[in-house]
């Protein structure tokens, strides 16, 4: 059994029943709770875009080549390649796989510092200790991909490879400092007595080297990446892929090695051997190893026509569609209610200026004018607002204005004249509350234009090419040809959220005028 509310609580409040009235008139109608429900959507992808987003937004950020499919679209390509991070453990999250090749155990050490930060992952230290007149073993055979020196320590990871063809592209990425003490940091030869090296080792026992280091280095972290060439990837995937029934390599798997080895210089420096007087060492710090195979799809939404990540600008988009709808429709409101409430109150020669003033904004082509606007003031998210408020306030002073005619003339407003009521006091404490529920569907409604005319200026490239919205994506798509390319998702999905957008505040504004309106509610 339930209680009753006390007299003089909240519930017995006039906003609390008008509230729960509407409330209970609105949900009555099914097109208004699905455009409600769609609104919610939308409002929650775009407070939640920095968690949903997975790359950095920005058109121009290439992260893969331009156009790559969705991934999903790869469960109909079988052989396809899906662009991933393949390197299991990129930034060191775990303790790190270091082996000590050749007879190394008294030139080299290791150690390992991981970080309270789970974001970052921690980093490997491989040392090399050098004692002035020890032996270093060194290769006799140039051309191979081994160091020089055949005692050397590195770090590896194992990946396998799932896939019956090669990637197109492969990056590795890595962090490396360097830091030296005794001759190796004092002589001006000390960074070309030893190099940090990449092999890709593949599951037959091969190594093949893709990288080696030249001085300067530097103590700070420094971001090196590597774009491995065509036979670079013949030599370190072809291995894995059958052809005729004949599979080179054992197993589908690749290992990436990052490993530290002294040079061997091929001619003496001054008349002496430039290990002969050389003490100290040389610590190569590895922060991250970031193993990047391209193939034809990525993410969720593929890639554009700048090789940026589609999902992360679309969800991105919804803020920037939200914001200047919203805010672009209250700015203009708010002058539409202005104007309409003076002009139609005092009427006169104030009422045919502010008319004629109207007429003239509504004469003029909109597009056009907004064009120039936007091309005078700037492409900022601010003046984009103002350039659809100017021209979207119209149609609102028009209504209002017409309301606030019919209801001047009515008894609780002579009334309010008779006990000496200012017109400030009756416009905005009698007349405004009377012609507002009017001013729902017309704000829902102006909402809808506001996002098509700020895509209509981002498919025109008036707006800030650095801020991703639903319309740069399709300007852009449009401009580099993405759909005659088969690029059909550039152009579809933001197309969609545009249009899923605008009937969303549609079904909103026809549902409020339905309960709002007292002439639509007694039908």
């Amino acid at each position: 059994m339930t209680s009753e509310p006390e007299k003089g609580s909240w519930r017995d409040s006039t906003w609390y029943e008008s509230l729960t009235g509407f409330w209970r008139e609105y949900r009555r109608h099914r097109i208004g709770i699905i455009g409600l429900a769609i609104l919610l959507i939308y409002s929650g992808v775009a407070i939640a875009a920095p968690t949903l987003a997975t790359h950095d937004p920005a058109p121009g950020n290439k992260i893969a080549p331009t156009f790559l499919a969705p991934e999903w679209m790869a469960v109909f390509d079988p052989e396809g390649v899906v662009t991933s991070q393949v390197a299991p453990d990129p930034f060191f999250m775990n303790t790190p796989n270091v082996h000590y090749a050749g007879n190394s155990s008294h030139l080299y050490s290791h150690s390992y510092s991981p970080t309270n930060d789970a974001t970052k992952g921690g980093h490997v230290n491989l040392t090399f200790d050098y004692t002035a007149g020890t032996r270093l073993n060194y290769t006799i055979d140039p051309y191979s991909d081994l160091p020089d020196c055949k005692d050397f320590i590195y770090v590896n990871q194992t990946f396998s490879w799932d896939y019956e063809s090669t990637p197109s592209d492969v990056n590795i990425t890595f962090g490396l400092s360097v830091s030296m003490t005794g001759t190796f940091a004092e002589e001006d030869i000390g960074g070309l007595m030893f190099k940090v090296y990449i092999w890709l080792v593949d599951s037959s026992g091969n190594w093949r080297r893709v990288y080696q280091s030249y001085p300067p280095y530097s103590e700070q972290y420094q971001t090196r990446r590597i774009d491995l060439n065509f036979f670079d990837l013949i030599e370190g995937w072809g291995g894995m892929i059958e052809e005729d029934g004949i599979q080179e390599d054992p197993r589908d798997e690749l290992t990436i090695a990052i490993g530290l080895a002294p040079t061997k210089l091929f001619r003496s420096f001054q008349g002496e051997n430039p290990w002969q007087n050389y003490t100290g060492t040389v610590t190569a710090k590895l922060q991250s190893i970031e193993v990047i195979a391209y193939g034809d799809y990525f993410g969720l939404l593929g890639t554009t026509d700048k090789g940026a990540d589609a999902w992360s600008q679309l969800v991105y988009g919804s803020r920037i569609s939200l914001t200047i709808g919203i805010l672009a429709t209250a700015l203009s409101t708010g002058v539409g209610v202005v104007v309409g409430l003076t002009a139609g109150y005092f009427g006169g020669k104030t009422d045919e200026i502010l008319m004629r003033v109207v007429d003239f904004l509504l004469v003029i082509p909109g597009l056009p004018l907004m064009m120039v606007l936007a091309a005078f003031l700037g492409p900022t998210i601010e003046n984009i607002i103002v350039v659809i408020a100017i021209l979207g306030w119209t149609g609102t002073s028009r209504l209002i204005r017409s309301q606030v005619m019919a209801e001047k003339n009515k008894a609780y407003v002579e009334s309010a004249r008779a006990i000496g009521a200012s017109d400030t006091y009756i416009i905005f404490r009698h007349i405004l509350p009377n012609v507002t529920p009017i001013l729902f569907a017309d704000i829902t409604l102006g909402v809808v234009a506001a996002i098509l005319s700020e895509s209509g200026l981002a498919f025109l490239g008036l707006t800030d090419p650095n801020e991703p919205s639903w319309g740069r994506m399709l300007a852009d798509a449009q401009g580099t040809g993405g759909f005659s390319n088969g690029a059909w998702w550039v152009v579809v999905f933001p197309g969609l959220m545009i249009t899923i957008l605008s009937l969303a505040f549609t079904f909103v504004g026809h549902t409020l005028d339905q309960v709002l309106n007292p002439r639509l509610r007694e039908r």
